[in-house]
């Protein structure tokens, strides 16, 4: 595509601009050849004005041209006018536009008279040729508004659907591109979002075929709609962000960010998740950073957490911060300090990133801090209630399971052996003329004993086996995906190693246990059958001389 000659959008209709050179805001100007009726859309500036003027006399005699469609008063296009007017054969000719237009216009004192849309209907009759005007205040000024040609259905849509393009391309190529190139256009030109979508759902109502924006690329029919979908997302009014910032690279990569950030504080239950996400995100827009760690001091406990997410991807909780940060920054919610975040980088940071960086800390500091302190506190009460979870379960002098606690996981595990058919076993352990130890040492040495028979328990069985104080000197043990054969074994030498264990070293206690076991029936048992069928099997232990392990069968 020769763009040194002007090119043909529609029929009769022309883009008749200059590329500027290395220039992300490239302006258009188009024309309409109409006869003695002609339209110039936007005549540009004075950089673009001598390509156009060629342009446009290669196409129609310049006393042809009968009306100058100017969508707002930006020098980009108007101000090559005054040069314009001058050039011009006298001839009637109008300039079209909105009074709001015209109050500022006027100032440039032209001879050219205006013709005033909102007084005419919002439309323009030019020989055979209609033209409507789309009312869209406010995008990006109070008098902003589109032009449609009803003849090819092109849609002139001054700023809206305008981008800044590295690479200059006439026409867009795809919706997703072009709408990352459309993103930072609108949210740093248009006010806001209500505003956005009111003038889309303007455009929306014309249903153009074509859509020739004055900068950007010109989108055709297939990919208008779905442009306007993403569009309609936007958040706008980029500006309002900071009070000094002008950079719109900083302002726009910083609002993603941020939009991305509240939006994980809202939907995402997980602190960790959303640490992760922040990182990732930062990490998109400044490579160079390599770990976010975030310490808090607990308000209920005054414990401190840290945090710490980086190029491993793993959220890990640290004893002790690392000094060799980068960036630190105070993280304080009602001038009351929660904590601190780190943020550690490499050494290939530009001035660009670190003023981004400096823009995302003082920017998620405050709701990084509610965040932190609503986790903190999360944690702690997690803590203390799995605590008194804990606690409510616990046997306090042996620190085995409860009774209750036991009832409770049998009656769950009974469930699951029917469902899945795996085999359960469980056993109750008594310790032999237990009352004679505490008649002669004493009940503190009979507690002794208590608490080291549970340590030696809790350090010869499973993990997945629960053991429990039944009651007094009796414990009883659940051992799932367990048979009675192999838990026989398991008692027998837990039985064995007792006799040999010496108790209270100071008194050198000595004991012995009898045992029962028993496999769960899944046809007869219930839990308390299972329960009686045990004990009876400890009696039978101690019936045959103690120091036993007695088992329902094949032990």
């Amino acid at each position: 595509m020769d763009f040194s000659k002007p090119i043909e959008i529609a029929h009769d209709v022309f883009w008749v601009g200059y590329v500027i050179p290395n220039d992300p805001f490239q302006c258009h100007v188009y024309l309409i050849k109409n006869g003695e009726e002609s339209i110039l859309i936007d005549p540009g500036s004075m950089i673009t004005f001598p390509v156009v003027l060629e342009k446009v006399t290669s196409l129609v005699d310049l006393k042809n041209i009968k009306y100058i469609i100017m969508h707002h008063q930006d020098p980009d296009i108007v101000g090559c006018y005054s040069t314009f007017e001058k050039i011009m054969p006298k001839a009637e000719r109008y300039i079209v536009t909105h009074w709001r237009t015209e109050m500022l216009l006027k100032h440039y004192m032209w001879d050219t008279p205006f013709y005033l849309i909102d007084q005419h209907n919002w439309k323009l009759k030019a020989g055979k040729r209609e033209l409507e005007f789309v009312f869209t205040p406010y995008a990006h000024f109070p008098g902003a508004f589109c032009t449609y040609d009803k003849k090819t259905g092109i849609l002139f849509s001054s700023d809206l659907f305008g981008g800044l393009t590295e690479e200059f391309s006439l026409f867009a190529k795809n919706v997703d591109d072009y709408f990352e190139a459309a993103k930072p256009f609108h949210k740093h030109y248009m006010p806001s979002q209500e505003v956005l979508h009111h003038a889309l759902k303007q455009v929306q109502k014309k249903h153009p075929l074509m859509i020739a924006p004055q900068h950007g690329s010109i989108i055709k029919k297939d990919l208008i709609n779905p442009l306007i979908e993403k569009l309609k997302d936007l958040e706008c009014g980029l500006y309002l962000l900071d009070d000094y910032e002008s950079d719109l690279y900083i302002l726009n990569k910083t609002d993603e960010v941020l939009k991305q950030f509240f939006k994980d504080t809202v939907s995402l239950s997980s602190f960790n998740l959303v640490l992760r996400n922040l990182f990732d995100n930062i990490k998109k827009v400044i490579p160079s950073i390599q770990k976010i760690e975030i310490c808090g001091i607990s308000p209920l406990s005054e414990a401190e957490h840290c945090f710490s997410f980086g190029e491993d991807h793993k959220i890990v909780e640290i004893d002790k911060m690392d000094e060799n940060y980068s960036f630190k920054k105070e993280l304080k919610q009602n001038d009351k300090k929660i904590g601190d975040i780190y943020i550690i980088i490499n050494k290939n940071m530009n001035k660009r990133e670190k003023k981004l960086l400096e823009m995302l800390l003082n920017k998620i500091a405050v709701p990084v801090a509610i965040s932190l302190e609503k986790e903190l506190i999360l944690r702690e009460l997690e803590d203390n209630n799995k605590k008194l979870y804990e606690k409510s379960i616990t046997d306090p002098l042996t620190k085995l399971y409860n009774r209750e606690y036991m009832k409770e996981f049998l009656n769950k595990k009974i469930e699951e052996a029917k469902r899945y058919n795996f085999p359960l076993s469980v056993a109750m352990i008594d310790i032999d003329f237990f009352k004679k130890i505490n008649d002669t040492y004493g009940h503190l040495i009979g507690d002794c004993v208590l608490k080291e028979l549970s340590e030696l328990l809790k350090n010869n069985f499973r993990g997945s086996d629960i053991v429990s104080r039944y009651g007094g000197e009796e414990i009883f043990i659940i051992m799932p995906f367990t048979d009675c054969e192999n838990a026989c074994k398991k008692l027998e030498y837990f039985r064995s190693l007792v006799e040999e264990y010496t108790f209270c070293d100071k008194k050198s206690v000595k004991i012995t246990i009898s045992a029962g076991v028993c496999e769960f029936d899944k046809e007869n048992d219930g839990i308390e059958d299972l329960i009686l069928k045990v004990d009876r099997k400890v009696y039978f232990a101690k019936k045959q001389g103690r120091n036993k392990v007695v088992c329902e069968k094949g032990g």
